[in-house]
């Protein structure tokens, strides 16, 4: 439901999003969902505790749930929040709607760990990086 969400990114589709059939790829939604998830950690301030190369925060599970078609051109929008965060784990779900609608097109979630990329192994989240994404979910 739109009014879950108080983060949202708004863009239209891509002529490259469609396949044979004529509407968005099935796959294309989770680049949607990305698009989302950088800029709500961008925005959060996130992105700047992240050290190429030494850490990040890769996904390591996601959902999607379609609903209905899109095609193109089209104006989307894609609602992200936190749903849960835990010791190495943030929780985001996703909602995309036409733009201007209440008409819902998907939605999902995904589980990102935060992880020392050097060692190849996840670790708790850092107290700054949990406390700019309460701070920026509200």
């Amino acid at each position: 439901m739109r009014s879950d969400f108080t983060f949202w990114i708004t863009f239209p589709t891509r002529f490259r999003d469609m396949d044979a059939v004529g509407h968005v790829n099935s796959s294309v939604y989770f680049t949607y969902f990305e698009n989302g998830r950088t800029e709500f950690f961008s925005r959060s301030g996130v992105s700047d505790s992240r050290v190429p190369g030494k850490w990040g925060i890769p996904v390591v599970s996601q959902t999607c749930n379609y609903r209905d078609q899109v095609h193109h051109p089209e104006t989307l929008d894609v609602g992200v929040r936190c749903s849960e965060l835990r010791e190495k784990t943030v929780h985001l779900v996703y909602e995309i709607y036409r733009a201007n609608s209440d008409q819902l097109v998907a939605d999902g979630s995904s589980v990102s760990v935060w992880a020392d990329l050097e060692a190849g192994k996840s670790v708790p989240l850092p107290s700054d990086v949990r406390a700019a994404i309460e701070s920026f979910a509200g």
